[in-house]
């Protein structure tokens, strides 16, 4: 089911199935000066992973550019993690990130145990409504492993292109 709706999240007429979005629980004065204090590690994140790129070429290169059609902020894979630390994730994806579960329920997506989520500050543009704090999974997206397949949504403007 899942690989059905990330199929026709590309097309030109889809629209994900609207549901509500709950409210956040922990309030604004604490997610964003948590959010900004950790916006040095995040960058620096981003640099340390720009330096391995340029050291150690990944074999595929992105091109294209957003088409901002809010797929990608629609339909967020999160991984499962097991255990103790599985809430504590969960945790920090809605209450911090801001985003929220589309399905309470897990699905199999690559091998893996997935939940579904999306952002609550997509805008209705499909521009981002907290751009210079998005989490790093925005930053980083779409994603081009070294090891593995790119993650890229039909329809979102990018392409992997092979370098070979």
């Amino acid at each position: 089911m899942l690989q059905q709706i990330l199929d026709h999240a590309g097309d030109d007429d889809h629209k994900p199935k609207p549901c509500k979005i709950p409210r956040q629980w922990l309030p604004g004065w604490i997610r964003w000066p948590i959010r900004f204090l950790l916006l040095p590690f995040v960058l620096l994140d981003l640099f340390a992973q720009t330096l391995a790129k340029k050291i150690i070429r990944p074999p595929y290169q992105k091109v294209g550019s957003c088409k901002k059609r809010g797929n990608c902020c629609n339909y967020i894979l999160i991984k499962k993690s097991k255990g103790f630390s599985a809430k504590l994730d969960l945790l920090w994806h809605t209450q911090m990130n801001g985003f929220f579960l589309r399905d309470k329920e897990t699905h199999e997506y690559e091998g893996m145990k997935v939940y579904v989520m999306g952002c609550r500050y997509l805008q209705k543009d499909g521009k981002c409504g907290a751009y210079k704090l998005r989490p790093m999974i925005c930053r980083s997206w779409p994603r081009i492993e070294y090891f593995g397949h790119p993650q890229i949504l039909k329809g979102c403007g990018f392409k992997a292109v092979s370098k070979e």
